[in-house]
């Protein structure tokens, strides 16, 4: 990827060295594909933190059920054994 982006910026260099008179497009070129990747860092730096969040709310839920139905299980088994006494 480094590779590709060093060859791509090097050509866009060479080129508006050779041609002066279109650096106007190449300066829109370079803002359209500057944009176009930041569009796209932004849309998947909200999906890791979309995932992420759903990822902590699932574990502190399933955390805190766990505990209530252990603590309601203890309270049935009490309610159970002194019933049977």
């Amino acid at each position: 990827m480094k590779t590709l982006t060093t060859l791509t910026l090097a050509t866009v260099i060479a080129i508006s060295f050779a041609a002066p008179a279109q650096a106007n497009n190449i300066t829109d070129a370079l803002t359209e594909a500057a944009t176009n990747q930041l569009a796209e860092l932004a849309g998947n730096i909200k999906q890791q933190a979309k995932a992420a969040l759903e990822k902590t709310a699932t574990e502190l839920f399933f955390a805190t059920g766990t505990e209530q139905a252990e603590q309601h299980l203890a309270k049935t088994t009490e309610q159970v054994a002194a019933s049977k006494k």
